[in-house]
């Protein structure tokens, strides 16, 4: 086997970086962002959500490019077409940049989702746009499939050498390399090693490909012992499943959905893998499998809609229904388009799925437009039940509602509050939403420290305001997510955190519930102990216990006298020690959270260690 030189191997990069410049501009503006974020974990959570939306755009801007260059290759297009269409590019992803943001919406997460879903697919069908090509279309997909999972194969080995070699140096040489290190190995690996690997194998000569013949045995195998044998597994049980309901005259289960999306993946997925193969003599029963299919999946289509609109009628559209309904849609076009059509184009799988998702994200069809309305709607004849409504308006409850109908309400001003924002409610709600997310918003940032638990606090704030100003009064079991009215302690300067000649500073969070640090070589062990005021401290052989049950009710009193506005007290009431054989521990308290029940909902603060 010979080995490239160095010579070639700069040559590949030089080829590389030639062709794919903004492409490798991403790339590492991405590997940047997330080594920032590992590097800072104690970043200021508006910095840490502008590191997490810079990852974002950075993903969508390497594939949307990689798209366009393909695209412009297959076109013949000059060195200005081209410039210009990266230019849109980089507009794009700044307008995305500042469209998306997941502090605010928890729906971007979803959109971050479906646009990476759909941008991806773009570079499948980049190249054959308008080309009778099917062959070099699989071919193209075939190498660039390869190129990921051997990239992805190099990738780890290359990690797990680098990072056994720094653990090395920790242990024979006394080096302090911590996790972090082994994070941003790995970030700087998968971020510009394997993007380099993976863009050097893409296609340059596209329209030799047409010709192009080989398929992997391997690959054969693969569908036929493993993707098929599944799907057909999948297909029975569905079939009997359906027989079963129609005989029974029984509602479909939920997860009958999931089955069903299952059977449709690997079915689509081995047929897409056997197309070159599949009308050679030797593989008649692969052509039988391929009509068979869609045969099979119109019965199970029927099944899907039935499952999902039978719960639309009850509970209305949310996103999880309706993503349901536009992939029987999707699946539906397709079966009727390969029973019917001679031409048998398989990039028609790849480019209308990419359509319906783009569809799908932004616009009054889409799928978060939609489940807004739908829930807004179905709030509104809940308060009109009630008596409760002027013209289009909600206003607060007069008398409590049935158990059904609270918990009805309850679970839709969570869904519209976790995944819409407190600016869903404006157009059922006479105040002006603005001024009272910016100041819950200010409140919490202000003081944030760890970004999952300022993302839950901030939701927990904008629910109760609403509990409050509806005049609902949530009871505890109601809903696994609620605990009720919330009361908050914190510390009166909390920007300001006396070190008292300690050695380390140690962030704590109820979350996540534990977590480890070495100390002179030691490891200190902190985990909450769960559905208790109560952390557990181990440094090497020694366990100690850290109550907060007297802080709470010290301050439970007072607290409640203020309904869910927070109380600020000094810092020195809010800490605690502990002292091991060789480190000493003081626990301040920034934030305390407790329900009506006196447990803890969340807490933050810092651990200051000082070695004896």
């Amino acid at each position: 086997m010979k080995f490239p030189s160095l010579q070639s191997l700069r040559l590949a990069f030089k080829t590389v970086l030639l062709r794919f410049p903004l492409e490798i501009a991403f790339a590492l503006i991405g590997t940047l962002a997330a080594t920032v974020n590992i590097e800072l974990n104690d970043l200021e959570f508006k910095a840490e959500n502008c590191c997490f939306r810079l990852l974002m755009i950075a993903n969508f801007g390497l594939v949307l490019s990689l798209s366009a260059t393909l695209f412009s290759e297959s076109k013949g297009y000059s060195g200005l077409k081209k410039n210009l269409l990266k230019v849109l590019i980089v507009l794009l992803t700044i307008g995305l940049f500042f469209l998306i943001d997941p502090l605010k919406r928890e729906t971007d997460y979803l959109r971050f989702v479906l646009l990476a879903l759909s941008f991806h697919l773009m570079v499948s069908f980049a190249a054959f746009t308008g080309k009778n090509r099917v062959n070099a279309f699989w071919q193209f997909n075939k190498i660039i499939f390869l190129r990921f999972l051997t990239g992805g194969l190099y990738s780890a080995v290359l990690f797990l050498g680098l990072a056994a070699a720094i653990g090395s140096m920790n242990f024979l040489f006394n080096f302090q390399f911590d996790w972090d290190t082994f994070a941003i190995l790995w970030v700087w690996i998968v971020g510009l090693f394997q993007t380099l690997f993976f863009l050097s194998g893409v296609p340059e000569n596209l329209p030799a490909l047409e010709k192009e013949k080989s398929y992997p045995k391997g690959l054969k195998i693969f569908t036929q012992y493993v993707l098929i044998p599944l799907a057909t597994v999948y297909a029975i049980i569905l079939l009997a499943y359906e027989a079963k309901i129609l005989i029974e005259w029984e509602l479909p289960k939920g997860l009958v959905s999931n089955l069903i999306l299952g059977y449709a993946v690997f079915g689509i997925l081995s047929l897409l893998l056997i197309y070159p193969v599949r009308n050679l003599d030797e593989n008649k029963w692969l052509k039988t499998f391929s009509r068979s299919f869609y045969y099979i999946l119109i019965p199970l289509i029927l099944l899907l809609t039935w499952a999902v609109l039978a719960r639309i009628i009850d509970y209305g559209i949310t996103e999880e229904r309706y993503f349901l309904i536009i992939l029987a849609g999707w699946l539906s076009f397709i079966t009727a388009y390969f029973l019917l059509s001679k031409r048998q184009d398989i990039s028609i799988i790849p480019l209308s799925l990419c359509i319906v998702t783009l569809l799908s994200i932004y616009g009054p069809q889409g799928a978060f437009s939609t489940s807004k309305r739908s829930q807004s709607t179905e709030l509104k004849q809940l308060f009109q039940k009630y008596k409760a409504i002027d013209g289009d308006r909600i206003r607060a409850l007069k008398i409590d509602p049935a158990k059904e109908d609270k918990l009805r309400i309850i679970n839709i001003i969570d869904y519209l509050v976790n995944m819409h924002g407190l600016e869903s409610f404006q157009p059922l709600l006479k105040q002006d939403l603005n001024n009272m997310q910016d100041s819950l918003f200010a409140d919490t940032l202000d003081h944030a420290y760890h970004s999952s638990m300022n993302r839950w606090e901030i939701r927990s704030k904008q629910k109760n305001w609403l509990y409050k100003h509806l005049n609902i009064k949530p009871a505890n079991g109601y809903n696994t997510n609620l605990t009720g009215k919330e009361y908050t302690i914190k510390a009166d300067k909390m920007d300001f955190v006396p070190l008292n000649k300690a050695d380390y500073l140690i962030n704590l969070n109820l979350f996540p519930d534990s977590s480890m640090f070495l100390i002179n070589q030691t490891e200190l062990r902190i985990s909450h102990i769960k559905n208790e005021n109560k952390f557990r401290f181990e440094y090497g052989p020694e366990v100690k216990y850290l109550s907060l049950d007297t802080l709470i009710r010290k301050f439970d009193r007072e607290v409640k006298k203020q309904d869910i506005e927070p109380i600020s007290v000094s810092r020195k009431f809010l800490s605690q020690n502990l002292k091991f054989n060789e480190i000493s521990l003081e626990i301040s308290w920034n934030q305390i959270n407790f329900n009506d029940d006196m447990k803890l909902t969340s807490a933050n603060g810092f651990v200051l260690v000082s070695v004896k």
